[in-house]
């Protein structure tokens, strides 16, 4: 460790211990502890970032809203020290700013919704308090997802990094997919699972699912190892089953996308059986499951609320579109100016949120992720491809569910997305053997 590392870290300790020895002898309360924690976080982030992001893997899949007059969940908790360290080590230069084909559009979005913001304060149509879908929570959790991805691109400079944050990423996604099972149990086959409680619902479990399957299936494609394919296999068929049963319709059009995406791109000889699959799906799922399907391919009321899906998303179409046109084109009304629920689709709510421009440049970010995605799948080796084949097929999955909801909004749902995203990007910038190196190997084989 470098002088300047250790001097930091020294001081936190010190700091730690003093609070931890206020708190002993009473002198303070709660915020101590919660400072305490913070600065043991940061104590080791600052040391080894991998410490850190390995608790907020399973934190960002499994775990709730923490009960604070804020909503704040666990790996909030864990993000903020994190985003301190290494913001720090960047400031004394034992870290650079990753350069990525998002960079240029997540910089935009963030600068557009900040204007939007502003904009909508201004108008008063948005505000700036941290409540739950309120414009100041909005724009910060774009923010900290942002950081979130360039952390996890910056920390991963290796294979074995790769394939540790790729394992606790895969165990955590089998354990919400237990979670779902044993819900499921509890509340009944007619009930939508909701995952771990906390502000949420069914839909956002599902498209956390949709990712999760998709990298899950993703890596089994791509993977040699027959153990390694069996673990895969046992980890996805509880992510499979939850899905179903969180009886969400947008998450079941991203899931058979991104399924499609996994077919084409793969192997196209298995588009016969995945046909037959999915045909054969309607007749080994619950009525309940089946009805909720057919409702998106058919103007039939919903067996959950009794309305048809296609007549309140039509109705937030007429209504919301000729709202911004007529009244905040450019920068539209500011995010989290209606609740997420009013809207239903996420171009119309980047729209109505961010306006003409913001739309623009969350397309552009769509554009840019789903090519550099497909390019990381093409230039990656081995099993590291499925990292690229997952992000593909995520994007397109969470894209097409868009159009009947809000995938790119929902907390969970961004911040595992985001979080794979960073995994295939770090992974293309691993140094590649040279030459050189290549033959030496080859050599030694002979």
């Amino acid at each position: 460790m470098r002088p300047a590392q250790t001097s930091t870290v020294f001081v936190i300790v010190a700091l730690a211990l003093a609070l931890a020895l206020g708190l002993a002898v009473g002198q303070v309360g709660v915020l101590a502890v919660v400072a305490l924690v913070g600065l043991a976080i940061a104590a080791g982030a600052f040391v080894d970032l991998r410490i850190t992001l390995l608790a907020i893997v399973p934190a960002m899949v499994l775990l709730p809203e923490l009960p604070l007059s804020v909503p704040v969940r666990t790996e909030d908790v864990l993000m903020m020290p994190l985003a301190g360290a290494w913001l720090a080590r960047l400031a004394l230069g034992y870290e650079r700013w990753p350069s990525t084909p998002l960079n240029a559009p997540l910089f935009s979005l963030i600068v557009v919704e900040l204007a939007a913001m502003l904009w909508g304060a201004f108008r008063g149509t948005a505000g700036f308090s941290l409540q739950l879908y309120s414009s100041g929570f909005f724009f910060l959790k774009t923010v900290e997802v942002t950081l979130l991805y360039f952390i996890v691109v910056s920390t991963i400079r290796t294979k074995q990094d790769v394939r540790l944050f790729a394992t606790v990423f895969c165990a955590a996604a089998a354990a919400l997919g237990v979670w779902g099972i044993v819900e499921n149990s509890v509340r009944g086959v007619g009930q939508a699972i909701i995952g771990p409680t906390g502000h949420g619902g069914y839909s956002l479990l599902g498209l956390t699912f949709v990712v999760l399957l998709a990298t899950l299936a993703s890596l089994f494609l791509t993977q040699r190892s027959r153990p390694v394919r069996v673990l895969l296999v046992l980890a996805a068929l509880p992510v499979a089953y939850s899905l179903v049963f969180t009886l969400s319709r947008q998450s079941y059009v991203g899931a058979v996308a991104a399924a499609a995406v996994l077919v084409w791109v793969h192997d196209r000889r298995s588009i016969i059986p995945a046909v037959a699959l999915g045909l054969a799906l309607p007749l080994l799922v619950p009525d309940i499951v089946q009805e909720r399907a057919l409702s998106i391919v058919a103007a039939v009321p919903d067996p959950l609320s009794g309305v048809s899906a296609y007549a309140t998303r039509l109705h937030a179409l007429q209504q919301r579109i000729p709202e911004v046109i007529g009244g905040s084109l450019l920068f539209g009304f500011g995010p989290a100016s209606l609740p997420p629920g009013f809207l239903d689709n996420q171009y119309l709510l980047t729209f109505y949120y961010t306006g003409f421009i913001g739309l623009g440049v969350f397309l552009w970010l769509l554009w840019r992720a789903a090519t550099t995605a497909y390019r990381s799948f093409r230039d990656l080796q081995g099993g590291l491809k499925g990292l690229g084949l997952a992000w593909f097929s995520a994007t397109i999955g969470l894209t097409l569910a868009g159009l009947a909801g809000s995938p790119f909004v929902a907390v969970r749902v961004r911040e595992v997305y985001w979080f794979l995203a960073a995994m295939a990007v770090a992974a293309t910038l691993l140094p590649r053997p040279t030459e050189e190196s290549v033959e030496t190997v080859e050599e030694a084989r002979v």
